[in-house]
């Protein structure tokens, strides 16, 4: 009989020591909970701020829209994009928490082509089909490399473009 009061004894202290334990572990979860939601530098869910800007290019036909399709949907911060070929004008909507337009400005130099005031990256531009690197005049029809359109060249020396067969052919 001495023995079982003293296994029953052993038991409750055990039991006993665990739920002051569990009881203890409980209570620091909970306050460390509390201190994860009210921490300050905790983070929150941010919305994008949308904003849009119409940068100037100086993209003169197909080829150059298909370079900035390729491109352009894929800058950092950018939800989408237009282009007008006939006024060579680029609409872009963006997150104004993760871009701005200078430096969407800056990456599109960086595909060959001038952005407003940033002027085309000079190497970038230099890799451009000859076709694209001809500055288009005002009031002019885009569309130098269109060949078999209707719109016809855009004014450049015809045998500045690779497709041409011959500099007297005309587009």
């Amino acid at each position: 009989m001495k023995k079982l009061a003293i296994l029953i004894l052993v038991a409750l202290i055990g039991f006993s020591a665990e739920a002051q334990t569990t009881k203890t572990s409980a209570d620091s979860k909970s306050t460390s909970k509390q201190v994860t939601l009210s921490a300050p530098h905790a983070k929150q869910a941010t919305t994008p701020v949308i904003q849009k800007v119409v940068i100037q290019t100086n993209g003169v036909c197909s080829k150059c829209e298909a370079l900035f399709k390729e491109n352009v949907p894929f800058f950092k911060g950018v939800k989408d994009y237009t282009y007008d070929p006939k006024t060579s004008k680029m609409t872009i909507s963006y997150d104004a928490k993760k871009t701005n337009p200078d430096l969407l400005r800056q990456q599109i130099s960086k595909l060959g082509y001038n952005a407003d005031n940033v002027k085309a990256d000079p190497a970038a531009r230099a890799k451009l089909p000859a076709c694209c690197q001809v500055d288009k005049k005002p009031g002019q029809a885009a569309g130098c490399c269109d060949h078999g359109s209707k719109s016809g060249c855009s004014g450049h020396n015809h045998g500045q473009c690779k497709e041409s067969k011959s500099p007297d052919e005309k587009h």
